[in-house]
């Protein structure tokens, strides 16, 4: 087994919160990534819809094939996460939809930069699963604690927040994972099947964390309590005694020199696990997909204490009117028809009308992807590239069983502001 004094790297082939608070401490929410480009303020009747979002859903290849089908140009913008949330909620003349987060609700929604989306405009609203609107995909699943959609989903016309189910919806359920932690098999010599291996001191030294604070807490109090060390009331939504706890076993930890590297972007956790600087870090599904197409062998974890949920999905600007307003409710539409799921899917990403995405994938594919069935042949990403061998099967199996047991959703804590400035001295110790 590797130790910090052994281990170098590999030589590869291959909640509520006040606005103003929250403004003052986003660049530190996360790297800002890609630079705005700025968009003209009016639409002409004849110019595209914009919509701005993630990298997760802003993909050349999905903009295309909407304006493609549509008949209409839509043009997309992907972003750094603190770009991103800086433009939806401070310029949403520059937009028709955002692909955005449930967890950015809280502050998105009371600032009136959305508006209320009639369910009765969305063709398939009825196929949505139930995991966005009632936070449990089978009946004995476990909604799990934190900004899950259902409590974030419902409205009414004037946009006030309302027991569901209802006509009005604040966003349209779309992309989604349940994350964990990749690891490197051979590196680890043992299956990870606890959050708390992201402390263990055999893989001191070569352990990354996800730098976006709301997020990197969550995966921490995983491990914490996975330990036995702490027992959190809601991980979701910490107090400042917990985070005080969290923050401090996290600053010791860093001072043994436990860490390796805290990653801001996708790119920069698949750099680290492929030139062999990190054994076990905090991940998103498609970094596994990406390293393990460089040759690299990786395993996406399912941990027994659950996995970290999250949801994003399409709003609508507030200045949305007219034509502007009809296609971005066909984008909305196009979404949900299977093709754009179909796409992100090989990427291990699902969509929130599942038997429209299978229309889009070959058996083989939706088998693997959302049955958790071993791979009847070799299967490509969404750009070619095979990276599911023969055989294989998808870690956590099915759909349905991965979200079976959601720990933590993503979310925005009530005590975000106290949050990150400790998690900036943590980052500082």
């Amino acid at each position: 087994m590797k130790t910090k004094h052994e281990h170098k790297p590999r030589r590869r082939q291959s909640k509520r919160i006040a606005r103003r608070e929250f403004l003052g401490t986003s660049a530190k929410v996360a790297a800002a990534g890609a630079a705005i480009t700025a968009f003209p303020a009016i639409v002409r009747a004849d110019d595209p819809i914009r919509s701005i979002g993630l990298g997760v859903s802003i993909i050349n290849e999905i903009q295309g094939k909407a304006s493609e089908d549509l008949g209409f140009g839509v043009r997309g913008q992907a972003l750094g996460y603190g770009a991103m949330f800086g433009k939806m909620l401070n310029q949403n003349d520059q937009y028709e939809v955002a692909e955005g987060y449930y967890n950015d609700m809280d502050v998105m929604w009371p600032a009136g930069v959305w508006q209320p989306i009639d369910t009765q405009r969305i063709r398939d609203w009825d196929k949505v699963t139930d995991l966005s609107k009632t936070g449990r995909l089978t009946p004995e699943s476990n909604p799990g604690q934190g900004d899950a959609p259902f409590r974030h989903l419902w409205v009414d016309e004037n946009g006030k927040y309302v027991d569901g189910p209802s006509r009005y919806v604040t966003m349209v359920p779309g992309w989604h994972n349940a994350d964990s932690m990749g690891y490197n098999p051979e590196d680890t010599g043992r299956k990870i099947e606890s959050w708390a291996e992201l402390f263990s001191e055999d893989f001191k030294g070569a352990v990354a964390l996800l730098n976006v604070p709301q997020i990197g807490v969550m995966d921490a109090a995983l491990g914490i309590e996975g330990l036995g060390l702490f027992k959190f009331k809601d991980k979701g939504n910490m107090t400042r005694e917990e985070i005080d706890f969290l923050i401090d076993f996290l600053i010791a930890k860093k001072e043994e020199g436990h860490f390796r590297a805290f990653w801001e972007t996708f790119g920069q956790s698949v750099n680290l696990m492929v030139s062999g600087e990190v054994v076990i870090e905090s991940m998103w599904s498609p970094a596994v997909t990406a390293i393990k197409a460089e040759g690299v062998p990786c395993v996406y974890a399912f941990p027994k204490e659950g996995m970290r949920g999250w949801h994003g999905g399409c709003s609508i600007s507030a200045k949305a009117t007219g034509k502007a307003l009809d296609q971005a409710y066909e984008y909305i539409n196009w979404w949900l028809d299977g093709w754009g799921g179909a796409f992100v899917a090989r990427q291990g990403y699902y969509m929130s009308v599942p038997e429209n995405v299978k229309k889009y994938l070959e058996p083989e594919e939706w088998d693997f992807w959302y049955e958790g069935k071993p791979a009847a042949k070799e299967l490509p990403d969404p750009f070619g590239t095979i990276i599911v061998e023969k055989g294989e099967v998808r870690d956590g199996g099915s759909y349905w069983n991965r979200f079976s047991n959601i720990a933590v959703w993503n979310s925005l804590m009530d005590e975000n502001d106290y949050l990150v400035k400790r998690w900036t001295e943590f980052l500082s110790a």
